[in-house]
């Protein structure tokens, strides 16, 4: 059971248990849950799920790095938002979720807990997107997204020194030395 902690969302086809089946009768073996719930309720509670697992990830780095969120300089946090849209894609591949989703996923995460505008948050996903798809039009940026879909799995598997060595890594790369 401790590995419910870190499900996003569970399936929704339902295997009934026999105590269940007993109980109600077998009228209920031939429904599939799927069919009482609407397909944008699900979308809303995957998407809810994976929002809130990208915000403790975020958490989690800031914590590793020792700089909450709100004191990190503009570049850690686009540093660390480039990061996180790594993390994107990995739940993106892992949940199957379709582009529009993960767009949304994307901006959400831009706007929360990163507090960008909608616009900023809009326009920043789309630079992502592009750089992710391109390596050449930004290499480092590239690396960084890249660096983030490992920082996904070390998160998820709770692999604290894995995850804080690859986001201090990178945040010693690109940022100046400070005095």
């Amino acid at each position: 059971m401790g590995d419910l902690k870190r499900t996003p969302y569970l399936r929704y086809n339902v295997l009934i248990e026999s105590e269940r089946v007993e109980q109600y009768g077998s009228e209920m073996e031939k429904y599939n849950m799927t069919e009482f719930i609407n397909a944008d309720d699900i979308n809303d509670v995957i998407l809810a799920a994976a929002a809130s697992e990208l915000e403790q990830m975020v958490g989690k780095i800031c914590k590793l790095i020792g700089t909450p969120l709100e004191q990190t300089t503009e570049l850690e946090r686009q540093v660390i938002a480039a990061f996180g849209f790594g993390a994107v894609y990995g739940i993106t591949h892992r949940d199957q979720l379709a582009e529009p989703q993960a767009h949304a996923l994307s901006i959400r995460m831009l706007i929360k807990p990163f507090n960008y505008s909608e616009q900023q948050a809009v326009d920043f996903a789309d630079d992502l997107i592009r750089v992710a798809s391109d390596r050449e039009v930004h290499p480092v940026m590239n690396t960084i997204i890249q660096r983030g879909i490992d920082g996904h799995r070390q998160f998820n598997q709770e692999d604290d020194e894995g995850l804080a060595r690859n986001i201090q890594e990178i945040l010693a790369a690109v940022q100046p030395e400070r005095n």
